[in-house]
C-alpha cells in the first residue's frame, strides 16, 4: 500500500504500512476507507487524497495464504490465524493532471463542446480561443483530470478562426511550442496557451493562382473583394460569432512569427495560357520571409504578381546530349516556362559524350548564332512558343581490346586498359602495340599471337568505319622446371627446345635424362614419374620435374696422374704417389696413416692385379695411393673397391721417369714446396735466400740406388736418386747437391741445391727438374 493512502485497523487510522501483533483467534476490523459515494451513486472504490493531488482505487485485499473471502470488500473480518502474516489492499494511483484554460465564469458552464472535432462548431454565444485534446477527449474550459501513475498522455490543441496557438505551459514553465505528449509521475498543471491571430489575406494577379506558404500549396480566391468569400471557397471550419471565417488564402498568424512565402510557378489559367510569378506587392521575391506583425486588429493583404510565360524548349540532334541552361545541366529536360522579358543563358557544349560513352562535336544552333548566347523571352515567344536545336556530328569510334581481357596495351603512346574507347575523326590513323609478353604470375604468362586485323605487335591502322573493333590476342605458356638431384647428377634435355622453358598452354615436352659420370638415373618426381630415362609433360599449368639420381663410383678419363701436379708426361713413375680423380670413389674423407701406409680406408680399396696398393687418403672425388716401385714400363689397370658399390677401374701408364714438383698455391700461383736448411718451409713470407741450400719435394723422379720397401719411410740414411737430375732456376742450372728419397714420407723424393747468385732478389723464380729428358710441372720460387 503507498504511503498516504489511509487505512482503519479496529478503527485506528493509518497512513502507511502496519505491522501488528495479535493473539491467535482474536477478531479485528481491517478497512479501506473510501470516499462518500456521489449522487445517485451507491458505492465507490476510490480514495482521494486530502490536498486532492492523488486518487487510490481500491481493487481488493489479498493475504499470503488466500484464505480471505471476499476480497473485493474494502471492510474485512479478520480472525488472527498463524498462517496469515501479511494483508495487503490491492491500489491503483491515479494523480491530479489540472487544464488550466479558459473560464467564461458561467455557472455550471459545459468542459467540453456538444462535439469534438478540429475544432468542431461553437454552437454558445461565448467567443472561445479554441479547444484540447487530452488523450481522446476534448475540452474547452478548466479541468481537473485523474490519470493513472506512469500513463502516457498525448495533447493536442486545435484554435478557433481568430485565435492561434502557442505551445504548452508545464506547472506554470515556459512555453513549449513541441510539447505533444507528457508522461504522468505527479500531480501536475497544463495550460495551453492560445493568442488572437493576425489575419492576413493572400491574393494573386491575375486573381486565383495556387501560392506556397510555409511551404505547402495553397489556393487563392478568385474575387478582390475581401468581404465576401465565395461559397465554395471558404475554408470548412466553422467561425465562432463575431470573427470572419477563412477565405482561400487566408491565414491566422501569431504575432511575431516569420513564414516563408512563395508561389507555385509556372502556371496555366482558365484559358490555358501559362503565367510565371514575379513579385510580392510588398516588393519580396520568391521564397520571402513574411514577419507577422503585432498589430491584430487590422488584417494584412499580400499580393503575388505573375506575368505571361512562353513555353521554352531546346533539344540536341542527335538527342540525348547535355545543355547548360542558365548555368545548369542536371535539368530533367530541357521545357521551361520562362516570363516575358527574363533573359537567360544558353551553352552548348564544344564536345560531349552521350550516356553510351560515343564522342560528339558541337557543329552550330538552328537560329545560327553561336554556342553560348542568351535568349530572351519576347511577345512572339509568349503568343508561339520558343524552341533551339543545337545540332552535333559524332566521332567514329574504336574499341581497344585484348583476349583475355584487362591487359595493359598503347594507344597513341598512352596507356590503355582494355577495353578501352578511342574516339577520333574518320580518316586518322592510330597506333597500338601490344607487349609481346605479360606475366601471369609465377611460371605463367601471355605470349602475343596477333591482332584481330593481321597487324603485329607494334602498328598503325587507318580508322575508315564508325564503330571498329580491334582485339589483341594472346596464348597461355607455362614454364616447364627441370632439376637434377643431386644438383649435378643428371643432364636433362627437352624437346622441343625452348631457350626461357616456357612452352605453349596444353603442348607436350619430352624430357629425357641423361646420367653425367658417377651418376645413374632412378626415377622421376613432381609433375613426372617413372622410371624410365625420359618421358612427355602437359604444360596446361606450370610443371616442375626433378630426375632423381644415384651416386657411382667413377673416374674420370686420365684420372691417374701424378699426386704432385699435372706434369707434361701423362704417365707415372714406379714407387711414386698418384692421385685417382673422379667422383663417390668413397663415402667421406678420411686420412690414413704414414708409416706404414694402410691399405684399406673407410672401406675403400685399390688392387692393381693381385697386389693391393698403400692408401695416403681416400675422399668422394680423389684418392691418393702409391704405385709399387718394381713395376716395368707398361700400361696397367686399377680397381677402386668401396663397400655397398661397385668397383671402378681405370688405364695408366707407367714409365721410368714421370718427375712433379709437389707446390701450393697462393693468389692463384702455384709455389714449389719447398724447406730451408733449419726445416722451416719457403713462403713468400719467409722466401729463399741466395747461396743457401733448400730442399725441394717432389714425386715420381725414378728409382733409387738402394732398396726402399713400398709404403714405408726410407731408411736412414735414405737411398740417393739412380738418375742423374737436372734442375732449372730461371736461366740457371744450378747443380744438385744430393737427390734421393725423402726422410720421414712415403714416396717423396726430395732434391737440394744451393740457391744460385744472379737471380734478381724479391722475385719469384719459375722452377723445374728433369730426369732423363722429362719435364717436371714449373712452379715459383720465392727469393730474398
Amino acid at each position: 500500500m503507498p504511503n498516504g493512502a489511509k487505512f482503519t485497523v479496529d478503527g485506528q487510522l493509518y497512513i502507511s504500512a502496519a505491522t501488528l501483533v495479535w493473539p491467535a483467534g482474536s477478531k479485528h476490523i481491517v478497512s479501506f476507507i473510501t470516499d462518500p459515494p456521489l449522487p445517485n451513486q451507491g458505492t465507490t472504490s476510490v480514495q482521494t487524497a486530502p490536498d486532492g493531488s492523488a486518487q487510490y482505487v481500491f481493487g481488493g485485499w489479498t493475504d499470503n495464504a488466500n484464505l480471505l473471502i471476499p476480497q473485493p470488500d474494502p471492510v474485512q473480518t479478520i480472525t488472527a490465524d498463524p498462517r496469515i502474516t501479511t494483508l495487503t489492499a490491492k491500489l491503483t494511483v491515479a494523480y491530479r493532471v489540472t487544464v488550466s484554460f479558459f473560464s467564461t465564469g458561467i455557472p455550471d458552464d459545459p468542459l467540453s463542446p456538444p462535439t469534438c472535432g478540429s475544432p468542431g462548431v461553437n454552437s454558445s454565444n461565448v467567443l472561445r480561443p479554441g479547444v484540447v485534446f487530452v488523450g481522446s477527449t476534448c475540452y474547452w474550459a478548466t479541468v481537473n483530470l485523474f490519470v493513472q501513475a506512469n500513463a502516457a498522455v498525448n495533447l493536442n490543441a486545435i484554435p478557433y478562426p481568430g485565435f492561434v496557438f502557442l505551445g504548452w505551459s508545464l506547472n506554470s514553465g515556459p512555453v513549449n511550442p513541441f510539447l505533444t505528449a507528457l508522461t504522468v509521475k505527479g500531480a501536475m498543471t497544463i495550460a495551453p496557451r492560445f493568442s488572437p491571430g493576425k489575419r492576413v489575406h493572400f491574393l494573386t494577379s491575375p486573381l486565383g493562382f495556387n501560392l506556397l506558404i510555409d511551404h505547402s500549396t495553397v489556393p487563392t480566391r478568385s474575387i478582390a473583394d475581401l468581404t465576401t468569400c465565395p461559397s465554395n471557397e471558404s475554408q470548412p471550419i466553422v467561425p465562432q460569432v463575431g470573427v470572419p471565417g477563412l477565405c482561400f488564402g487566408d491565414f491566422d498568424f501569431a504575432p511575431g512569427s516569420q513564414h516563408v512565402i512563395g508561389a507555385v510557378s509556372p502556371q496555366v489559367d482558365h484559358a490555358s495560357l501559362w503565367w510565371v510569378f514575379d513579385s510580392w506587392s510588398n516588393g519580396q521575391g520568391a521564397n520571402a520571409i513574411y514577419t507577422t506583425d503585432n498589430n491584430v486588429s487590422t488584417p494584412d493583404t499580400l499580393t503575388a504578381n505573375f506575368v505571361r510565360g512562353a513555353q521554352v524548349s531546346f533539344v540536341t540532334n542527335p538527342t540525348g546530349l547535355k545543355l547548360a541552361v542558365d548555368g545548369r545541366q542536371n535539368w530533367p529536360a530541357y521545357n521551361f516556362i520562362w516570363a516575358l522579358g527574363s533573359s537567360h543563358q544558353v551553352s552548348a557544349p564544344a564536345s560531349e559524350s552521350d550516356s553510351k560513352g560515343r564522342q560528339y562535336t558541337f557543329l552550330n544552333w538552328s537560329n545560327g548564332a553561336g554556342a553560348d548566347q542568351t535568349v530572351t523571352v519576347d511577345q512572339t515567344a509568349v503568343n508561339n512558343g520558343f524552341r533551339m536545336i543545337a545540332s552535333y556530328s559524332v566521332l567514329n569510334r574504336v574499341v581497344v581490346q585484348s583476349s583475355p581481357s584487362g591487359l595493359a596495351v598503347q594507344v597513341d603512346g598512352t596507356a590503355c586498359q582494355t577495353p578501352c574507347t578511342i574516339d577520333r575523326q574518320g580518316g586518322t590513323q592510330l597506333h597500338v602495340t601490344a607487349p609481346m609478353q605479360v606475366p601471369m604470375g609465377a611460371g605463367a604468362r601471355l605470349d602475343f599471337a596477333s591482332w584481330s586485323d593481321g597487324g603485329t605487335s607494334d602498328h598503325t591502322f587507318k580508322i575508315t568505319q564508325d564503330y571498329t573493333t580491334v582485339t589483341a590476342n594472346y596464348t597461355n605458356s607455362y614454364q616447364l622446371s627441370l632439376a637434377s638431384n643431386p644438383a649435378n647428377g643428371i643432364s636433362l634435355q627437352v624437346t622441343p627446345s625452348s631457350s626461357d622453358m616456357f612452352f605453349s598452354d596444353s603442348s607436350q615436352v619430352n624430357v629425357t635424362a641423361t646420367a653425367n659420370p658417377g651418376y645413374k638415373f632412378r626415377r622421376w618426381s613432381g609433375d613426372l614419374s617413372g622410371t624410365f630415362p625420359s618421358g612427355s609433360v602437359s604444360m596446361s599449368a606450370p610443371r616442375s620435374v626433378t630426375a632423381q639420381a644415384d651416386a657411382v663410383p667413377y673416374i674420370a678419363p686420365a684420372g691417374v696422374r701424378n699426386a704432385a701436379s699435372d706434369t707434361p708426361s701423362s704417365s707415372v713413375a714406379p714407387g711414386s704417389i698418384i692421385a685417382i680423380y673422379g667422383h663417390s670413389l668413397a663415402p667421406d674423407v678420411e686420412v690414413g696413416r704414414v708409416n706404414p701406409l694402410a691399405q684399406a680406408i673407410a672401406g675403400v680399396t685399390v688392387t692393381l692385379n693381385d697386389r693391393i696398393l698403400g692408401l695416403l687418403f681416400v675422399s668422394p672425388d680423389q684418392i691418393n695411393a702409391q704405385v709399387p716401385s718394381d713395376l716395368p714400363d707398361g700400361d696397367y689397370t686399377l680397381t677402386v673397391h668401396a663397400g655397398g658399390q661397385p668397383d671402378v677401374t681405370a688405364t695408366f701408364t707407367v714409365a721410368r721417369n714421370a718427375p712433379g714438383i709437389f707446390f701450393q698455391t697462393v693468389n692463384g700461383q702455384q709455389y714449389v714446396i719447398a724447406l730451408h736448411e733449419d726445416g722451416s718451409p719457403v713462403t713468400s713470407d719467409n722466401p729463399a735466400s741466395a747461396g743457401e741450400t733448400i730442399s725441394v719435394l717432389g714425386t715420381g723422379f725414378g728409382p733409387y740406388a738402394g732398396k726402399v720397401i713400398d709404403g714405408f719411410f726410407p731408411p736412414d740414411p735414405p737411398p740417393a736418386l739412380a738418375d742423374s737430375l737436372n734442375i732449372s732456376a730461371a736461366d740457371l742450372s744450378p747443380v744438385p747437391a744430393w737427390t734421393g728419397a725423402a726422410p720421414g714420407y712415403t714416396g717423396v723424393a726430395v732434391t737440394k741445391f744451393q740457391v744460385p747468385d744472379g737471380m734478381t732478389p724479391g722475385s719469384n723464380v719459375p722452377l723445374k727438374v728433369t730426369v732423363n729428358g722429362v719435364d717436371s710441372n714449373t712452379v715459383m720460387l720465392p727469393l730474398q
